[in-house]
């Protein structure tokens, strides 16, 4: 299980769709008013939590469940078939996240342009998405050489 190359490409996913909880995806700044966009709502600079947005507990749900999926694979590995359908939820767990992130992320900028020009700097957290798919597709390349390499076996004997 930890020799497999694809059990690195999971924990890795699994660390990164777990650190982008903790950073900022975009930080939004519009003359003396600066907004911090985080997987749990809405922030203003200080650290308040912006009023007039909801918090968004859905997403911050779909991001700790893009960090569970890739951990409970990794002790799937007697059974590639299953490990395979996992990976590919995570797929779509990391491609809901990477939409809702980009949508929440282009109504926050026409939401705020009403105040003037708006400066986005993106956070860490923004590429998570886009590192779990990475990672996950190696994965999947891993567990079907696996499953490749185990047939050739079977094929021999």
């Amino acid at each position: 299980m930890i020799q497999r190359k694809q059990t690195l490409f999971l924990a890795l996913a699994a660390v990164v769709a777990g650190l982008a909880n903790l950073f900022p995806f975009a930080t939004y700044s519009v003359a003396d008013v600066q907004v911090v966009f985080r997987s749990t709502g809405l922030f203003l600079g200080d650290g308040a939590p912006l009023e007039e947005a909801s918090p968004k507990v859905p997403f911050a749900a779909v991001l700790g469940l893009l960090a569970v999926l890739p951990l409970v694979t990794i002790f799937l590995y007697r059974d590639r078939a299953r490990q395979v359908r996992f990976v590919r939820f995570t797929y779509l767990f990391a491609l809901g996240a990477l939409a809702f992130g980009v949508i929440t992320d282009r109504s926050i900028q026409v939401y705020m342009a009403g105040r003037g020009e708006v400066e986005v700097a993106y956070g860490p957290a923004f590429a998570a998405p886009v590192l779990v798919l990475l990672l996950a597709f190696l994965a999947e390349r891993g567990i079907r050489k696996d499953e490749a390499l185990i047939r050739s076996m079977d094929r021999i004997r």
